[in-house]
């Protein structure tokens, strides 16, 4: 390899690199401008004992908790998740996607915590989404106790609901990194390919040249060639 063509070869691959970190950039670029926004907004909804049940407890509810209640927390969220109440929620104009699940340090003592999280692209719509979703657990929970007196049903109290909805940027983030890890990695890894194929084509091309030995440069010492097979001297006839 001549050092004009490495100089050459080293420049093509550094043009190709800038070209491929140009367009990650780009594509980096527009997936800020193109991708909405995610917004995500929460509230807590806790299962408290009956009237009739936290009357023996000077008629405190949270002096009550009891596994029952988990129990009832846990239907009630999958009630919630269901696909029919899922659409009934989307017709009543809350479309933006939700999860109600139970707290994981929900036991048999801290009684039964409900966590709602709704996520999209719009605010308003996230925060009325919110509402729409929290207002629901307790609808749900009567629902599931219609044939039981109101005295010994279990209720729904809020704790806590999200002022205003807030910007997520996670799954924005996890989005560019993958486009920053695919694009440097094509940048500096393609060039490095293209240069190997370039580098293997040109071996073989040399390798396919045969290579002539060359003349003596003294015709006088042709004689301490080697002899040529088949060849004898001091051939005498008898």
């Amino acid at each position: 390899m001549y050092p004009t063509g490495t100089l050459r070869n080293g420049r093509g691959r550094w043009f190709l690199t800038g070209g491929l970190l140009l367009l990650t950039l780009v594509c980096v670029l527009a997936a800020l401008v193109e991708l909405p926004p995610s917004y995500t907004s929460d509230s807590s909804v806790v299962l408290l004992a009956s009237p009739a049940a936290s009357r023996p407890n000077g008629g405190n509810p949270y002096l009550s908790f009891s596994p029952s209640l988990t129990l009832a927390a846990d239907a009630v969220s999958r009630e919630m998740m269901a696909p029919a109440t899922v659409d009934y929620l989307a017709s009543k104009g809350f479309p933006d996607s939700y999860n109600v699940t139970l707290a994981t340090y929900s036991t048999s003592t801290t009684g039964s915590v409900l966590l709602i999280t709704v996520t999209g692209p719009d605010q308003a719509a996230v925060e009325l989404t919110l509402h729409g979703v929290t207002s629901e657990v307790s609808s749900v929970l009567t629902h599931l106790q219609a044939s039981t007196a109101p005295d010994d049903r279990i209720v729904a109290a809020t704790l806590s609901m999200s002022s205003q909805p807030s910007l997520s940027l996670s799954q924005l983030a996890r989005l560019l990194a993958i486009l920053l890890c695919v694009g440097l990695a094509a940048s500096f890894g393609v060039p490095w390919l293209v240069e190997a194929q370039i580098a293997g084509r040109r071996l073989r091309r040399e390798g396919a040249v045969p290579m002539a030995a060359p003349p003596p440069a003294n015709p006088a010492d042709a004689r301490w060639a080697p002899a040529q097979p088949g060849a004898h001297r001091g051939d005498r006839r008898v």
